[in-house]
């Protein structure tokens, strides 16, 4: 889903590989196989006999969230998932225990739900070698996603839950750089984790339930070594009862540009100083080979910026400095924060080598010995492909296919990834590249400080000036939105 970890930057040359007069269309994975019941109910699945012996994997996704809510009807979202998780209509309370025992994985653990502001997300992972646990899956997860019961009962056990089940979307809603990136969006003041007005009309929640959770709005994948002749009977069975189709318009959950401003916040989380260098775009969806090849001249160019960096540190041999590159897409927006950690006092002059070095980059462009051996790793493993793609885990698997659906990317069979990407690094020069870096080095960035609690406090606007002067920027009065690419979830068998 949204939200997670990409590897994604930004870009804005279109490149066309040699010889290719139009774009391609990129065709859907064939390995996915898709359905859809009378009802509207959609589903999955993902066979992986190369994989006998990973976890079973079930997401269901429905597509409603906390922007459904009118003000009388606050935190029903957040409050629906923790009346149907330890509740059903289909289960015994034994089965039930049976089920929530063998359905989170112990190594790699995820939320049993996750709410955000249009979608609802619950997760099951079930051993291999447990095939009666499949049918109770899918028993349990058709009775959240219509039979679940409301009573007295199950509300009050709902109420004395912690949110240690349910989880949110971004995780953490209070952080201030998110709390900034809401103004102005429709998401604002629509908090997915908000606690229900009290008291609680049954009869109100049970309508809400009914009004967004609806079969034709709801997809159902599975990955996993599973029988996938069967498995599709198995869920008609469990899912084909569910009842009703969404007449009520939802609301697009849709952030705001990021202005390109510099922002100083105190956060009582924070040990040591974070500057974050962030580029905001519009989303564009990724459904041909020319878009493909625009998200890889970036992605590779991202890649280059980050090593050259990191070898700098390296070289510099400063323990203090701490790198990181945080890119995603949320909401029809995608940003990549360049972030600097370092210990108090030492952030001017950080922030004073990071703006050297990326001026070095810009002006001078990668140097030839490492866009070669950039160059040298993406071929090696684009020759192991097959073999990587045959050793990538079925949760890795499954959620890459929800980032990709989440953002209207077309997750392609790695037969065609291979040509494709084949026929782009033959067209690849370290003139493009250099090109793209001058092109991204040149943009506006917002300027974000973030400081401990109890520190004394710098002055952003100085700082930032400061960083200006080297860069030998000046404020932009029209700012043009560059087209965004697509993502590719991290780790990624098919996107190194």
């Amino acid at each position: 889903m949204q939200g997670t970890k990409i590897r994604y930057f930004i870009g804005g040359i279109m490149l066309a590989v040699a010889g290719q007069t139009q774009a391609e269309a990129l065709q859907p994975d064939p390995a996915w196989k898709q359905g859809k019941l009378e009802n509207g109910f959609n589903w999955q699945i993902l066979q992986t006999p190369q994989r006998p012996n990973d976890r079973i994997q079930l997401r269901l996704v429905v597509k409603t969230g906390s922007l459904a809510e009118k003000t009388q009807q606050t935190g029903y979202t957040w409050l629906i998932p923790k009346v149907v998780l330890f509740s059903s209509k289909s289960l015994s309370s034994t089965k039930l225990d049976q089920l929530w025992n063998s359905a989170i994985d112990p190594k790699y653990p995820l939320p049993p739900a996750i709410v955000s502001y249009d979608f609802t997300l619950y997760s099951l992972s079930l051993p291999h070698n447990r095939p009666e646990l499949l049918k109770d899956a899918l028993n349990w997860l058709a009775d959240a996603a219509g039979k679940a019961v409301f009573t007295p009962e199950t509300l009050q056990h709902a109420m004395k839950m912690g949110d240690t089940s349910v989880a949110t979307y971004p995780p953490d809603i209070q952080d201030p750089v998110w709390r900034r990136r809401l103004k102005g969006s429709t998401l604002l003041g629509h908090d997915p984790a908000q606690n229900a007005h009290q008291p609680i009309d049954l009869d109100k929640l049970k309508q809400f339930y009914r009004q967004w959770y609806t079969p034709d709005m709801m997809t159902l994948y599975v990955a996993g070594h599973v029988d996938s002749r069967t498995l599709p009977e198995n869920i008609s069975q469990a899912f084909s009862s569910l009842k009703g189709k969404r007449h009520t318009p939802a609301t697009i959950a849709a952030l705001s540009p990021m202005k390109p401003d510099t922002i100083g916040i105190i956060s009582d989380k924070k040990k040591e100083d974070t500057l974050s260098l962030i580029w905001d775009l519009n989303w564009q969806p990724i459904n041909d080979s020319q878009v493909l090849n625009h998200y890889w001249i970036s992605d590779i160019t991202r890649e280059a910026l980050y090593r050259y960096l990191q070898l700098g540190l390296e070289r510099k041999n400063d323990k203090a400095l701490k790198l990181g590159l945080d890119c995603k897409v949320q909401y029809h927006r995608a940003s990549c924060a360049l972030n600097l950690n370092t210990a108090t006092g030492n952030l001017k002059q950080a922030m004073e080598y990071l703006a050297a070095e990326l001026v070095t980059l810009r002006d001078k462009g990668l140097p030839k010995g490492q866009f070669d051996e950039l160059y040298a790793q993406k071929q090696a493993q684009l020759s192991q492909l097959f073999a990587m793609y045959g050793h990538t885990s079925t949760d890795i698997l499954i959620n890459q296919r929800l980032l990709s659906q989440q953002s209207n990317v077309v997750d392609i069979a790695p037969e065609q990834y291979q040509r494709l990407r084949q026929a782009f690094l033959a067209s690849l020069t370290p003139e493009m590249l250099n090109r793209e870096l001058k092109h991204i080095l040149s943009q506006e960035v917002a300027f974000i400080l973030i400081q401990p609690k109890g520190e004394a406090e710098m002055d952003v606007d100085q700082l930032r000036n400061s960083f200006n002067q080297i860069m030998l920027l000046t404020p932009q009065k029209d700012k043009v939105d560059i087209p965004a690419q697509p993502p590719i979830s991290k780790p990624d068998a098919k996107a190194s």
